[in-house]
């Protein structure tokens, strides 16, 4: 939902991005306001397009009903968007501005009251190091993630921002764990259950011991090395408890020549 922009402007910046634009994104440049509409709208267009996974708004302010930027204002907005997204188990990216005073703790310079960050599931605060340097810091903080910032360097080749640093490496135990997962899901190619069944297929794997209530938050930490090994990693709540997905892109694995036929635990 591109509410700032224009079809034209649309148009020009996809085309510096691809020539061949995915099919499979929508943009609209209107739409009604919270609690005026959006979510029917939102809903509506999800009955069209049943594999609907990520709805980006951009900006907060474009569909809100009132300019009042109180606390419990703040906090109403964004639980309707919140609660929508559990409804529909979609994602909802809400972009909004910052402040321009500088501050220690960049989450205080979202524009606004603390609601906006109190109630949503994650946020992140992109602070260019100096304006027009294209150089940038991205801070992320979430209710299923651990604090990071991410260093990013913007390309006007590519037209986006890249990771300029490498990630943290993981701990011996998460090597350990991502070691076995990978000598799995090359075999296995699919998985979809529970973390108490992934567990139980990884004992197969190595004697090492994994824990149910720490594998999702395993996977969510490591999910870069996960890209980086092509193993697509999705988590969903269903009526029957919680699912992890994952799938295994054995062609688009560059590192599938290295040698992973063995782990071995560690004390």
């Amino acid at each position: 939902m591109c509410l700032e922009d224009s079809y034209a402007r649309i148009q020009n910046r996809l085309y510096e991005l691809t020539d061949e634009p995915t099919e499979m994104l929508y943009f609209s440049v209107m739409s009604d306001p919270i609690g005026g509409g959006l979510e029917e709208q939102i809903e509506g267009f999800m009955s069209e397009h049943r594999d609907l996974k990520i709805v980006f708004i951009d900006t907060l302010q474009m569909v809100r009903c009132s300019t009042d930027s109180s606390y419990g204002s703040d906090y109403k907005d964004l639980s309707v968007l919140k609660a929508l997204a559990d409804k529909l188990e979609i994602t909802v990216i809400v972009v909004h501005h910052t402040r321009k005073c500088k501050d220690s703790d960049p989450f205080n310079m979202i524009s606004g009251s603390t609601g906006l960050s109190g109630c949503v599931d994650g946020s992140m605060v992109l602070i260019e190091t100096k304006r027009g340097s294209r150089n940038a810091k991205l801070y992320c903080v979430g209710r299923d993630i651990e604090n990071a910032e991410i260093n990013l360097q913007f390309d006007s080749d590519l037209k986006k921002w890249v990771v300029t640093d490498e990630p943290t490496a993981p701990k011996s135990k998460d090597n350990i764990f991502l070691a076995a997962l990978y000598v799995y899901i090359k075999k296995k190619i699919d998985f979809s259950g529970t973390a108490s069944e992934l567990v139980s297929e990884l004992k197969e794997i190595t004697q090492e011991q994994f824990y149910p209530n720490r594998v999702t938050r395993d996977l969510v930490q490591n999910g870069y090395t996960l890209r980086k090994y092509e193993i697509n990693f999705q988590y969903k709540r269903t009526r029957n408890g919680r699912l992890i997905i994952l799938h295994y892109d054995r062609e688009r694995d560059s590192s599938d020549s290295k040698n992973t036929s063995e782990v071995t635990s560690t004390s």
